[in-house]
């Protein structure tokens, strides 16, 4: 149960089901919901050590693979995410190819997972890499031929699935919570 106050006035909320203390139900606006969901989305994805980067292969199959996600730039949206890989490997070859990829992050001691979907794109030029840059990268990529075959990968949500203890509706687990985004970031509740 999740305990909600505002000045004088407190409600507490068992899955989606608002009430206040006195059992009167407390009603909420859509975008009141969605923003909490996107509230708790954030937090997990905050929270999560690494994350999955899934992607579609070649022969119709399906790789996942544990990333270490990079620290936000100035002026980046919310909802990007972004990794740095090597140009020569599958998972740049798979990016490449199909361009839709799915970002998996869980924080299980929350009982708290969101995958994010969404349109994958490769920033391999000079000046882009250039800007991207850390010096921390020079232990992944030392020669001078792995630092020319650095690239980043931009990740920018289409659509979150959500599963969070306390967030999404209970039974936890029963249904997945699907918020998709529109323009700009006029997210939308699809289902849950």
């Amino acid at each position: 149960m999740l305990r909600l106050t505002i000045g004088d006035a407190t409600a507490d909320m068992a899955g989606n089901d608002w009430r206040s203390l006195d059992g009167e139900e407390v009603p909420m606006s859509a975008q009141e919901d969605v923003n909490g969901l996107l509230a708790g989305a954030s937090k997990t994805m905050a929270g999560a050590r690494s994350c999955w980067l899934v992607t579609s292969t070649g022969d119709g199959g399906v790789d996942a693979r544990p990333m270490g996600r990079l620290q936000a730039e100035p002026g980046d949206d919310a909802w990007l995410v972004r990794f740095i890989t090597d140009a020569r490997s599958h998972k740049a070859a798979d990016i490449r190819r199909a361009g839709k990829v799915a970002v998996i992050f869980e924080v299980p001691a929350d009982d708290a997972y969101v995958t994010l979907l969404g349109r994958a794109v490769v920033k391999d030029s000079a000046p882009d890499v250039r800007r991207l840059w850390k010096a921390a990268y020079d232990a992944f990529f030392p020669s001078e031929t792995d630092k020319a075959n650095a690239i980043f990968v931009e990740i920018a949500a289409e659509r979150l699935e959500l599963w969070i203890r306390g967030v999404t509706p209970e039974p936890f687990a029963a249904q997945t919570t699907l918020l998709e985004r529109g323009a700009g970031d006029d997210w939308r509740l699809v289902a849950g």
